[in-house]
């Protein structure tokens, strides 16, 4: 089956949202042995969303959009797929009914332009949504198919994988397609490449590494003429790759980094603390929307490393201020909120010729009950680059920290 996916709203075409729903969409499709041909965006105008749509349609087995199906006027892909088809919409008594209630669950009544999201076409099914009010569209239609879902990313992620891949499971042929994602911290692409080459280059099952934002992903992907066979692939080579990278191995498909530090924490009744001054809050923000945090995070302060240095008395311009300021920090935070562990984070930043000269100076220190650690890291990029790297880092050295002092695979 090949495929393109359009993601529609003139916001992505104003460089103010990056796309992420077509890398996952295309990470999706590559594990189900779906060809995609192409990837498309497109601002909120029905002659170009329908001139897209007869492009891909000409193109591709599966046309997958992103986007457009809100309930206001300029949501208009629901009006670009029924162009497209030469179908008329209609309201679906059902689903006017269902986000009637949505709303009346909230003790809000639903807006009327709300109700051009229950809309139809004869070659539609709806797609429920349980985290929002805009359904999506399942079209099937001489020897095509359309799946239309919100922009929304949560909405969108979970619609696919619970409504939309079941749909098309029957499409795809007789091969069952199975894959895991193995998620490392503490690793680089590069030297986890290196160490399973070996694993990769036998080429069943396929084996991909990607760098992200919470670590470098082992990505594992098989087909076979059942899921029992495909699936045996997968672990025979998860079983490979945990022996050498296992070490680094944090989690698994969705599995967040946020959790996986959380959950050693909350296993053992202990918590954690966090000052960070200069690294605008990154670990705070890890941590705190995971349903651990309410009882394994105490909580924390974010300030300018210039505030923190001077109420601690350290001169911030002096060598090495950013390790002082760190150990001291990691034992105070830990003390005040009555925490069992205290992690700072310290990142002075040194103005260069050139803001991506910018030079960061990053200590990172936790104080536990097994006594008190600290890591230094140098690193010369844009400032908002370097507290990306420092929140990955502190992530990385409470990772190695926990795992020693509380034992077992966390």
């Amino acid at each position: 089956m090949r495929a393109v996916v359009i993601s529609v709203g003139s916001e992505l075409l104003d460089g103010f949202l990056t796309d992420t729903n077509a890398t996952f969409l295309a990470q999706e499709m590559a594990a189900l042995g779906i060809e995609l041909v192409g990837v498309s965006q497109v601002g909120d105008s029905l002659p170009r969303i329908l001139t897209t749509l007869r492009r891909a349609w000409d193109d591709a087995d599966l046309i997958v959009t992103t986007g457009g199906i809100g309930p206001t006027e300029d949501d208009l892909t629901r009006e670009a797929v029924a162009a497209l088809l030469g179908e008329t919409t209609t309201v679906d008594p059902d689903l006017l009914r269902g986000i009637a209630d949505y709303f009346a669950a909230r003790g809000l009544v639903m807006p009327e332009q709300n109700a051009k999201q229950a809309w139809l076409i004869p070659s539609a099914k709806a797609l429920p949504n349980p985290m929002g009010t805009a359904p999506g569209w399942f079209v099937e239609r001489d020897g095509h198919v359309i799946v239309s879902m919100p922009g929304v990313p949560r909405e969108m992620m979970r619609m696919w994988r619970e409504q939309a891949v079941p749909r098309l499971l029957p499409h795809l042929g007789d091969r069952a397609v199975v894959s895991r994602t193995l998620k490392t911290i503490g690793i680089g692409e590069s030297a986890a490449e290196r160490l399973i080459v070996d694993i990769i280059q036998r080429r069943y099952p396929i084996i991909a590494t990607y760098a992200k934002n919470d670590g470098v992903h082992v990505r594992i992907t098989a087909s076979a003429p059942d899921r029992a066979r495909a699936a045996a692939a997968v672990e025979a080579a998860e079983r490979e790759i945990r022996e050498v990278l296992g070490e680094y191995i944090y989690g698994e498909d969705d599995t967040s980094l946020g959790a996986a530090l959380l959950a050693p924490l909350a296993a053992r009744g202990h918590t954690l603390a966090i000052a960070e001054d200069g690294s605008g809050g990154r670990m705070t923000g890890l941590l705190a929307e995971e349903p651990a945090a309410i009882v394994a995070y105490d909580g924390g302060v974010v300030r300018a490393f210039e505030h923190a240095a001077a109420e601690a008395g350290i001169d911030a311009n002096a060598p090495g201020s950013p390790a002082a300021l760190a150990d001291r920090e990691a034992q105070l935070i830990r003390e005040r909120l009555h925490a069992d562990y205290g992690l700072a984070i310290a990142v002075r930043l040194i103005s260069g010729q050139t803001l991506d000269d910018t030079r960061g100076e990053i200590a990172l220190a936790i104080n536990g009950p097994f006594g008190a650690h600290r890591r230094e890291h140098q690193v010369k990029g844009i400032p908002r680059e370097i507290r990306r790297r420092a929140g990955l880092w502190a992530a990385e050295f409470l990772w190695v920290v926990l795992r020693s002092e509380l034992g077992g695979a966390v």
